[in-house]
């Protein structure tokens, strides 16, 4: 029976359920894991309460807890600008948080004269912030709140929760399947050193743990921003590479400062006549379009899904009161990214056709750093 006509009672289900009107109240409003409630008795109060078409009010349920039991998702980008791979760990934010019994609201812009996260979380309408794209200028305000949001950030914002990358593992992954083929030397190419999030080091530091030498091209310009359109990034990138890769090349497999670059990279090497993976093995940093290139791109994942789960996990200890506010500033949580082989990897030429490593492309140029590392032949 479903009753429609009426305003469904918690008691009505705790009828149906065969449970007290409390266990209801418990299961209803996700602290059925607190109160040791047994998976059985969850799954018959969620199940009489769909029967019945029973739904928890939420203004109640917040005047009773004092929780508005919603996360603010603050979009922070310069200038209104919302980068395109923002939408993946949302989705994890999301997924994070909806099994957790909570909400999630976009938050952007200022209201009443300061940034809207900060009034919402003030108003209790969220009970904690994930910020997305915040720099430190942005979040100046933000020391005196209750709870510091969350930050999603490569280098990190000091005195904030952190969540941020390890590219440690992804890279170390790619590394090894390329040993694994046979390559012995590698190109790291990226932009300028001091935008490069660490990740040029940490590729000479696992390749000379690996045996493996590591030689490290920084470009002297920097990459158009994240909002610029796909098309004009991979064509930034083509130009760049063609002016700053030396010929021939120190190596067979090459890893690019994200999939943009790498598909740039892509485009260079077909111009000259050079096949991937025939000649040489390519690997991406990001996952956003790799799968769309051809050949598919391997690639390090951001783990863009698990980013945004970690940064809810990470917000929700500061609002059940696991992490006070002192640790919670102090606290960064890693997430593992991992290599995500395609079709753009194989062995270096000379396993095929007895060839040397190393084949050529491109014009050298003195618009390059290069750096060598690692002990391979």
């Amino acid at each position: 029976m479903r009753l429609n006509a009426v305003r469904v009672t918690q008691k009505q289900v705790a009828e149906l359920a065969r449970v007290t009107q409390a266990t209801v109240s418990y299961v209803l409003n996700g602290r059925a894991q607190e109160l040791s409630i047994t998976p059985p008795v969850v799954a018959r109060v969620r199940q009489a309460a769909r029967q019945l078409g029973y739904y928890p009010s939420h203004a109640a349920r917040s005047l009773v807890s004092g929780r508005s039991r919603t996360l603010g998702l603050l979009l922070g980008g310069p200038d209104g600008h919302v980068a395109p791979f923002w939408s993946h760990i949302a989705e994890g934010v999301e997924s994070e948080a909806l099994k957790a019994g909570y909400d999630v609201l976009i938050v952007s812009g200022r209201r009443e004269g300061e940034p809207a996260g900060l009034c919402y979380l003030r108003q209790r309408r969220v009970d904690a912030l994930i910020a997305l794209g915040a720099t430190r200028d942005e979040l100046e305000d933000w020391p005196e709140a209750a709870l510091p949001p969350v930050v999603l950030s490569p280098e990190g914002i000091g005195g904030f929760p952190t969540v941020r990358l390890d590219v440690g593992t992804g890279y170390g992954e790619a590394l090894a399947r390329l040993a694994e083929l046979g390559h012995r030397r590698v190109l790291w190419v990226g932009p300028p050193r001091g935008s490069c999030y660490g990740r040029d080091v940490v590729v000479a530091e696992l390749a000379r743990r690996g045996g493996v030498r590591a030689e490290i091209i920084h470009l002297e310009r920097e990459e158009p921003p994240f909002w610029v359109p796909v098309e004009e990034c991979i064509q930034f990138w083509r130009d760049a590479l063609g002016a700053a890769l030396p010929d021939p090349l120190p190596a067979a497999a090459l890893l690019c400062w994200n999939d943009r670059a790498a598909l740039g990279l892509y485009a260079l090497l077909a111009g000259r006549g050079v096949r991937v993976p025939g000649d040489v093995s390519v690997v991406g940093f990001d996952d956003d379009e790799a799968a769309l290139a051809q050949p598919p791109l391997s690639t390090v994942s951001q783990q863009y899904r698990e980013t945004g789960a970690a940064a809810t996990r990470l917000a929700l200890r500061m609002v059940e009161g696991e992490l006070s506010v002192g640790q919670a500033r102090r606290t960064v949580a890693r997430v593992a990214s991992h290599y995500v082989p395609r079709h753009s990897v194989g062995p270096p030429p000379r396993t095929r056709r007895g060839g040397s490593e190393g084949p050529s492309c491109g014009p050298g140029s003195s618009a390059i750093t290069l750096q060598q590392t690692g002990g391979g032949p």
